[in-house]
């Protein structure tokens, strides 16, 4: 599926834009435009996981929003405030709100019993994702999280991630759309393709390797995954 983006916006002819113009050597066709065309792999019905990386200002955020018009939704974490996390979440079932919990990585028993707003960044982060582990049970397979980890220390987004991945791929017939400028996770979350919205290239993941690591150390790993890079449009397997 082809996505282009055409984006213009009127810079106005006052002293302020004008001098900017000016001083800095900028066209005034780049300030008014941005346009992308990239070829997101949505027809394919053999992944799960996919991610669009790229710094600020590369396009994410406007893929994000035509995607939106075709039928995909963005997840929003929604906790009720002052209630335990395990509340809502067990709402359906407390079988699966605690698996979800655990398989995210938020095993401590007493952060359940807190409401989200009161947790870390980390924690927070790892509740939202149980959360949206129990809606992609229930709603729409085509699922996007816009900005995934960037609120996050480095090291505890890689872990994060991964782990969410890893709990991810075992709702067969889900597909998920992660948005970031972290390139550091592509390893951890190991997407079944990524496109890098800087380079105006896209990957399809292949060979993808297993590596074994003791309880605690997963954080001492390193992943393997191949990709092979082609040109926008020539997406291949």
């Amino acid at each position: 599926m082809i996505v282009s983006i055409d984006n213009r916006i009127p810079v106005p002819d006052s002293y302020a834009a004008v001098r900017t113009l000016g001083l800095y050597n900028v066209e005034p066709e780049d300030a008014m435009r941005f346009r992308l065309d990239v070829d997101v792999p949505m027809e394919r019905d053999d992944w799960q996981i996919g991610i669009i990386v790229g710094p600020s200002g590369s396009g994410k955020s406007s893929i994000l929003r035509e995607l939106a018009t075709q039928g995909w939704i963005e997840f929003q974490a929604g906790w009720d405030p002052g209630l335990p996390i395990i509340e809502p979440l067990s709402w359906e079932s407390y079988a699966q709100a605690t698996a979800s919990l655990s398989a995210v990585g938020l095993a401590s028993v007493p952060s359940w019993l807190r409401p989200r707003e009161v947790l870390s960044m980390g924690e927070g982060f790892r509740a939202d994702m149980a959360q949206l582990l129990i809606a992609a049970d229930d709603s729409d397979e085509r699922m996007m999280i816009d900005e995934f980890t960037s609120v996050l220390d480095r090291q505890v987004a890689k872990v994060a991630a991964g782990a969410f991945a890893k709990a991810w791929r075992k709702r067969p017939g889900r597909r998920l759309i992660l948005f970031t400028p972290h390139y550091d996770i592509l390893d951890w979350v190991q997407p079944d393709w990524w496109i890098d919205t800087a380079e105006g290239a896209d990957q399809f993941a292949h060979d993808r390797g297993v590596i074994v690591a003791r309880k605690g150390d997963f954080q001492e790993a390193r992943h393997h995954g191949g990709y092979r890079r082609n040109r926008v449009g020539s997406v291949e397997c």
